[in-house]
């Protein structure tokens, strides 16, 4: 994805409201202290147009707009279905009456700090409406409001919300191992990350793939991030080895992916 690409959130809503920037802004400092300051720019009756940041340094425009019917139905019943972590997404998020569309787009050249913007204005929007959900459109995942905003609340440079921003998508082989694919990745600013075959417990496998991919997403602004290579071998903590290779992924030819062996 391009810097100039939009981010993009929904807020489904069990009630029609436009939240004020004031609202929004006085939620936005109250989670987060550190965040850029929030200004107006145009507003209409339909939605808000406004300015994450200050003059002279690195700006974010955005708009969040309430939308007169619920998400499509078709386009998130795959992700309730898959949200395992919300066992009554789907009953809510069928439910929900209107929504509110979030686009963002930042100005900055580090694709960590436009996704902790995304998600620090996500969250102080569900704050100042009646939101019955959340989607996630990097990843394409569906979230509860109050869960977001918890995990959210703990998110800095050095403990990103991956839980939130990448989906981690197990499956099972006809031979019985396993393969897991992520979505999200590429949003961050990496290839999406695959292993074609794994044999052992499922949680093994996503633990190791989320530490692989903190660790390559979570360095400072300006210190560098690692860069896996085609043929290097990483050291898992319990002595075991996962190799990589950069290859077309299983999913879609088109995209490179890191693909990683484990040994």
């Amino acid at each position: 994805m391009s810097t100039s690409t939009p981010r993009v959130s929904l807020v489904a809503l069990s009630e029609p409201l436009l939240p004020s920037i004031e609202a929004v802004a006085e939620q936005l400092i109250e989670r987060f202290p550190d965040a850029p300051p929030l200004a107006l720019t145009s507003e209409s009756g339909s939605g808000v147009t406004f300015r994450l940041g200050v003059a002279g340094g690195p700006q974010a425009t955005g708009n969040y707009t309430l939308v007169d019917k619920p998400i499509p139905w078709e386009q998130i019943e795959g992700p309730c279905t898959l949200a395992w972590y919300w066992p009554d997404a789907a009953d809510v998020m069928r439910h929900h009456g209107q929504h509110l569309f979030l686009t963002l787009v930042d100005e900055s050249k580090d694709p960590i700090e436009r996704m902790i913007h995304l998600t620090q204005l996500t969250v102080a929007i569900a704050a100042t409406t009646p939101s019955a959900g959340l989607v996630w459109a990097p990843n394409v995942t569906v979230h509860n409001p109050v869960d977001f905003a918890q995990m959210a609340a703990k998110m800095t440079r050095d403990d990103l919300p991956l839980q939130l921003w990448v989906d981690f998508r197990i499956s099972q082989r006809d031979d019985g191992g396993l393969m897991l694919f992520t979505t999200g990745m590429e949003s961050l600013g990496h290839r999406e990350f695959e292993v074609e075959r794994f044999s052992g417990e499922p949680t093994i496998l996503t633990n190791a793939v989320y530490n692989i991919a903190h660790y390559v997403l979570g360095s400072a602004p300006g210190g560098g991030r690692p860069i896996l290579k085609d043929g290097e071998a990483i050291g898992l903590p319990d002595g075991a080895q996962m190799n990589v290779e950069v290859a077309p992924s299983m999913i879609d030819a088109n995209l490179e992916v890191v693909r990683l062996k484990f040994e």
